[in-house]
């Protein structure tokens, strides 16, 4: 998630975020609600990427592993899906 910092050290990440249209939901205050709806969608593209065929061939091969990850740009905190505890826990 982003809050509106100071993101001069990182220009890539801030042309990136100042391309995206609308313009950021975040108010410089985290929010639960849009950490969770990220979060959600993260796993449902995770879940429309296992539909393809060459995707879902080399998971069942064991030749592909996917993860779900959700990254707060303000703190740089990383957390992975858990599937069996079905949360997103720091790495």
């Amino acid at each position: 998630m982003v809050r509106r910092e100071d993101l001069s050290a990182v220009p890539a990440v801030r042309g990136w975020l100042e391309s995206a249209s609308p313009p950021p939901l975040f108010d410089g205050h985290s929010s639960p609600a849009i950490a969770e709806a990220v979060q959600h969608h993260v796993l449902r593209q995770l879940r429309r990427l296992r539909d393809y065929p060459c995707v879902a061939r080399r998971t069942a091969e064991g030749r592909l592993n996917l993860h779900a990850w959700f990254y707060e740009i303000d703190t740089g905190s990383v957390l992975a899906h858990g599937p069996h505890d079905d949360a997103f826990l720091p790495l």
